[in-house]
């Protein structure tokens, strides 16, 4: 079976669950319709709604997981969870795109090789956005098991050769002509300033939902809110951050 081939048999499936979802959600519909005539619509329309969102997760691409990571990315202070099973699929379609373009008339290739400069634009952009984070606090996530998890293979090893080669910078600059107990990088002062920067986790963010919440606790001095789907919000990030983790909110 050549490439055509399983491409092909991946549509039909791809195909028929879509067809089944449709069928899903039409049945959905005409229950709405019905129970709304005994004064029952709103309990309905909820079973909708998470139809809905059970329907766009299952609909989400590749394309669309690294679009919504790359904006999250780059509005979060902190390191987030690196996307390498997205990246790895994205790079082999491009692969086969490129391959395929070859045997294409000029129109059709033109228009393959936009769709695959724009794959590619938004992988080096996302991961320029995390190199940048890296660079900016280097030894503070080299040092956090956390944030050592979340770095892919290569990101681990770039931070660690990027805190060395800064370290022999600062000494052969300066450091070296300093008194001995003058010449560490990490060291803590009386009052509790860490000389290893962190990321502000109270930065300002915005925040849209992407499934129902119900009531959430945004501080501890005012009532619960309730937070519905596509309700958008400014807080601190540190108060979603776990919403963040869990896909239940996205930055914007």
């Amino acid at each position: 079976m050549n490439t055509d081939d399983l491409y092909s048999e991946n549509l039909g499936s791809q195909l028929n669950q879509l067809g089944s979802i449709a069928s899903d959600s039409l049945d959905a519909a005409m229950d709405t319709d019905t129970l709304e005539m005994d004064g029952q619509g709103a309990d309905v329309q909820d079973t909708v709604d998470d139809q809905e969102e059970d329907d766009e997760e299952f609909l989400e691409d590749d394309l669309s997981i690294l679009m919504r990571a790359w904006v999250n990315e780059r509005n979060a202070p902190d390191l987030l969870e690196y996307e390498g099973t997205t990246i790895e699929n994205l790079m082999e379609l491009v692969d086969f795109q490129t391959q395929k373009i070859k045997s294409q008339p000029p129109m059709i290739a033109n228009i393959i090789k936009v769709d695959v400069d724009r794959v590619k634009y938004l992988v080096r952009s996302y991961l320029r956005t995390r190199l940048a984070k890296i660079e900016q606090h280097a030894m503070h996530y080299t040092r956090d098991d956390m944030y050592k998890e979340r770095m892919s293979q290569n990101e681990l090893e770039y931070a660690k050769g990027f805190v060395s080669l800064e370290e022999k910078h600062m000494r052969r600059s300066f450091l070296d002509q300093l008194p001995p107990h003058l010449r560490g990088l990490d060291e803590t002062a009386g009052n509790g300033m860490n000389m290893v920067t962190k990321p502000n986790l109270d930065a300002a963010v915005f925040c849209r939902v992407r499934t129902n919440v119900g009531e959430f606790q945004f501080d501890t001095s005012e009532d619960p809110i309730l937070m519905k789907r596509n309700n958008i919000f400014i807080t601190r990030y540190n108060i979603i951050r776990n919403l963040l983790e869990d896909g239940k909110v996205e930055l914007i």
